[in-house]
């Protein structure tokens, strides 16, 4: 122990007397924790706890409700997971039916949330409104009075302040309500669990819909509703979610599994692979530390110093600045955490957070992480100190020593068995023996890196002077070139890997996205109304004119789909089914299937899923068509174009997908009430396949075909084709125009699909590099350090000062150059590794979702490979002093 407090005595020293090398160690480890320990304390505050988030939903309430089917249902305790029991269909509920079914003396408040239309100061806006009375206090909790009072009257309302912002209005003021006239704000509310810009009328000041079977209920009890209480109310269909029963859960109370647990988790692999990156960007550092104490350590072993005493000094350095950075880091992410709240609360949450506490449990493991990180990167420096040659560190004499041959036939077999682990970690879909792998590869490259800067000595003989003895100082003094050049590699792996996953990722949302028209063409069609009914359609020229009014119009054509053959109610709705032949289907079915069955479907490329998404204009790939419309809805063309036609002209179907034609026929299923998946009812009809259809799930059925299966044609809307893509003012005056048709009328303007993960891979491309950058400087910084004594006997041996100032930049450009070159090598093979394992989860899961394509971030690896050592280069040439002082050399 005595020792041990030695060296840390002996660590403190060092870190007041180089202040510099300390402050720059204290910054490479602090930063990523305080990082990790904003979130950690920014998470916490926003995670609610049950009673927390039950105030938020309930207010003083004592249950919440909705009763969607007529027959008996299981529930979770959350009142969120429910299960039909499938002898009743969907409920028709009344207010005085749920008071009959409640406990005696009960009160319910039903909860109406619906868009209103408020004019201010900026104009006519849409935002969410609630019907409540402010003034009740079981609302407490739920929803506050910040100023004024709660509206008495439909002629007030009140707004919560992002409200009033958005609307430019103030308390007391007035503004419009659509089809009500002004009213006055009365009052400033909050809804801590949404920031929003919200509304709050009185109740009746508009009109309530007869309850459906979406509608909720608040439940004000005279005592907690209990478990069997909420059983007796499942018999009838109703889901409750009740605070006594959350707070208080019955063990008997079933419980639905989510998937988070089954999900392969990203996040370790980040994690595992930040630890060795700030690891390795702390090691240059400590050994150019190292480096610079070799005579005190080599004084320290001449006055009978253990070599395990040397490793103990070197080592208390990265004990004493891990444990500072730990320390310090979290102290400072807490303050950061605590002051930056109100604006995560109103820019990025959009709720209020929990209150002001820390995460105890994270903040001791990320403080771990410091200590780790801080006797990781102190442990290569320690053990090559401990093998100090006295005499020549005495004498000023460097060693000579190279790695040797058997450290790159180690960090080769390091390299294959990382790739080994980290292989059968993507065949087991285990994501920590993927990390375990990846991180085993990195330090295998760690390991050859001395190796590679010999060989770049021994190609450098060709170069010109500069660089020449730049090759040669750098593996002379591998010590610390190998770390620095490690530094930058870890930099730019994990800005890769990250990369690679976002570009696919990317590509993936692209390939999973489906057109329903070109983009910059619309379409208006008819919905269904609140209650499943389908208003009578509207005169076609009434659409047309909305569309040429407000867009660049070309050309319009009805929009005809099949339809139910009377005699059907205003809410059947009837529609047709292309279905595969039978040897091309899928023998199972989900839901009905055993583990078994499941794992023999994920094997069976018959029961791969298309999956895709559709952002509107669904109505658009299904249509009923004799010929003179599918050119303007399909955007085919050519050849395929009039072969389309000619089969719509001879009663048959055009598709899109290949697997639904055999032998130039088609089969249609018409699904029924009782035979859901249409198979008692097919008809066979004779199909082409269109390859230039803009969408890949576009159906054109003939109206002999319609008539053949038993159903009608019946007109949609219309689809627009325009001359170019509408812009915002005129999408927004389109949207309008078509809302303003009523009978459920809407439109929608094909747009192209923009992933959210473009601007991440934009943002990560420019953070990549500022990491890069920031370790390519930080490496090259330390390394000029010690090769400091080298440029100051070449400014005494005559040497210019452009000649010492090209030197530097050559020193930046190598440590730069394969730092990046190997991390984007590494980085690229890293994201393989985490794509080949999402996919291989998702190959032994049935349904599973979309795989994940392959994408190389060019934007990235350009970055990193390319601009890094260009920039390190420029910036190391601008900085670096031409005329040094002349330093003792023994």
């Amino acid at each position: 122990m005595s020792g041990l407090l030695v060296s840390l005595r002996i660590a403190r020293r060092e870190a007041r007397r180089a202040k510099g090398r300390t402050a720059l160690v204290l910054s490479l480890i602090l930063l990523p924790v305080l990082g990790l320990s904003f979130a950690a304390v920014t998470y916490d505050m926003f995670t609610l706890t049950p009673a927390e988030q039950l105030d938020r939903d309930l207010g003083r309430f004592d249950a919440l409700v909705h009763w969607p089917f007529a027959g008996t249902i299981t529930q979770d305790v959350q009142g969120y997971g429910m299960m039909d029991a499938g002898d009743g269909g969907p409920s028709t509920p009344t207010a005085e039916g749920l008071l009959a079914l409640l406990p005696a003396g009960s009160r319910i408040a039903r909860i109406d949330e619906r868009d209103v239309y408020l004019a201010g100061a900026t104009g006519e806006q849409k935002l969410r409104g609630h019907q409540l009375d402010l003034a009740d206090a079981s609302y407490g909790g739920k929803v506050s009075v910040l100023r004024g009072a709660p509206p008495a009257t439909s002629a007030e309302i009140a707004l919560n302040a992002a409200a009033m912002e958005l609307l430019g209005a103030r308390l007391g003021g007035t503004v419009r309500l659509r089809d009500r006239g002004d009213v006055r704000v009365a009052a400033e509310f909050e809804f801590p669990d949404n920031l929003r810009p919200l509304a709050v009328l009185r109740p009746g000041t508009l009109p309530v819909e007869p309850p459906g079977s979406s509608t909720t209920w608040l439940v004000d009890a005279p005592a907690p509703v209990t478990w069997e209480q909420v059983k007796a109310l499942n018999q009838h269909g109703i889901v409750v979610r009740s605070r006594a029963v959350v707070l208080d859960p019955p063990p008997d109370a079933p419980s639905w599994k989510t998937s988070d647990g089954e999900v392969f988790r990203l996040g370790i692999l980040v994690f595992g692979l930040g630890v060795l990156e700030v690891v390795l960007l702390a090691g240059p550092a400590f050994a150019v530390g190292a480096r610079r104490r070799r005579r005190e350590l080599a004084l320290v072993a001449a006055n009978g110093g253990t070599p395990a005493q040397l490793r103990r000094i070197v080592l208390a350095d990265g004990v004493l600045l891990g444990v500072v950075a730990g320390v310090a880091g979290t102290a400072v992410a807490i303050v950061a955490a605590f002051a930056l709240r109100g604006v995560f609360e109103e820019h990025v949450s959009h709720a209020r957070a929990g209150g002001y506490r820390v995460y105890p449990q994270a903040l001791l493991g990320i403080a771990a992480l410091a200590f780790v990180a801080g006797v990781g990167a102190a442990l290569v420096p320690a053990f090559t100190a401990a093998r100090t040659d006295v005499v020549a560190a005495l004498a000023g004499r460097r060693n000579r020593t190279g790695p040797g041959r058997r450290w790159l036939v180690v960090g080769a077999c390091t390299i294959g068995a990382g790739a080994a682990v980290a292989g059968y970690g993507v065949a087991a879909v285990d994501a920590t023996v993927v990390m375990a792998g990846l991180v085993l590869a990195e330090l295998g490259l760690v390991v050859c890196t001395p190796s590679l800067v010999g060989l770049l000595a021994r190609l450098g003989r060709r170069l010109p002077l500069a660089p020449r003895i730049a090759v040669r100082d750098l593996a002379r003094n591998r010590s610390s070139t190998a770390p620095a050049i490690s530094a930058v590699m870890a930099a730019v792996l994990g800005a890769v890997t990250i990369g690679v996953y976002l570009a696919s990722d990317v590509q993936r949302q692209l390939d999973m996205q489906v057109k329903a028209l070109p983009d910059g063409y619309a379409d208006i069609t008819r919905g269904w109304g609140n209650h499943g009914e389908r208003a009578e359609p509207l005169p076609t020229p009434r659409l047309v004119e909305a569309a040429t009014s407000t867009l660049p119009v070309t050309r319009t054509v009805e929009l005809r789909g099949p339809g139910c053959a009377p005699p059907a109610t205003a809410d059947a709705s009837c529609w047709i089914t292309p279905v595969k032949p039978v040897h091309r289907r899928c023998p199972y079915r989900p839901g009905e299937t055993t583990k078994e069955q499941e794992r023999k479907a994920a094997r069976d490329p018959r029961c791969r899923q298309d999956s895709y998404m559709m952002s509107g204009g669904a109505n658009a790939t299904t249509i009923v068509d004799d010929g003179s419309t599918l050119g303007v809805v399909s955007a085919a063309t050519g050849d395929d174009l009039a072969r389309a036609e000619a089969t719509l002209r001879a009663g048959g179907v055009v598709v899109a997908d290949p697997d639904l034609v055999e032998d130039g026929k088609i089969i249609l299923a018409v699904p029924g009430k009782d035979d859901p998946d249409g198979e008692l009812h097919t008809v066979t009809v004779p199909g082409y396949v269109s390859t230039t259809a803009v969408s890949r799930i576009f159906v054109a059925l003939s109206p002999e075909a319609v008539a053949k299966a038993g159903l009608t044609v019946e007109v949609k809307g219309i689809v627009v084709a325009t001359s170019r893509m509408p812009t915002r003012a005129e999408m927004g005056a389109f949207n309008a125009a078509a809302e303003a048709l009523g009978n459920n009328y809407h439109g929608s303007v094909a747009a192209p699909y923009q992933p959210d993960s473009t601007v991440t891979l934009i943002v990560l491309a420019i953070v990549a590099g500022v990491i890069a950058l920031g370790a390519a400087g930080i490496a090259t910084g330390l390394a000029a350090v010690d090769s400091r004594p080298d440029l100051a006997t070449l400014g005494a041996v005559g040497a210019s000062p452009g000649v010492r100032r090209r030197l530097t930049l050559s020193q930046a450009g190598v440590i730069a150059g394969v730092g990046s070159l190997l991390g984007a090598v590494a980085g690229f093979g890293a994201g393989w590794a985490v794509l080949a394992a999402l996919n291989r989860k998702a190959l032994t899961e049935w349904p599973s979702d979309a795989l994940f394509p392959l994408v190389v971030p060019w934007l990235n690896v350009l970055v990193a490979v390319l601009v890094v050592p260009l920039v390190a280069m420029a910036g190391t040439g601008l900085l670096t002093r031409a005329r040094l002082p002349i330093e003792r050399r023994v």
